[in-house]
């Protein structure tokens, strides 16, 4: 392995750790509440290049009921 292979790997590998950085940052975002118009605004991929990398499940939340020690039943919204 040449010098500029070595060099051009090491290169390659740094780049792949920080996107990957990059990734888990943007789902940090978008899991606190950011949109993907926001995180567009701070980063310039494109919301929708965003939305597509990180689908999120939008729509109405599962209800489940579930009892407690005093047998007493609850519902909790997931």
């Amino acid at each position: 392995m040449t010098q500029y292979q070595r060099k051009n790997k090491d290169t390659d590998r740094a780049l792949r750790e920080l996107k990957q950085i990059k990734n888990l940052l943007i789902l940090s975002l978008l899991k606190a509440g950011a949109t993907s118009d926001e995180v567009n605004l701070a980063t310039g991929m494109g919301a929708a290049n965003i939305r597509a990398m990180f689908p999120v499940k939008r729509g109405r939340k599962k209800v489940r009921a579930s009892s407690d020690q005093d047998g007493q039943t609850s519902v909790s919204a997931t």
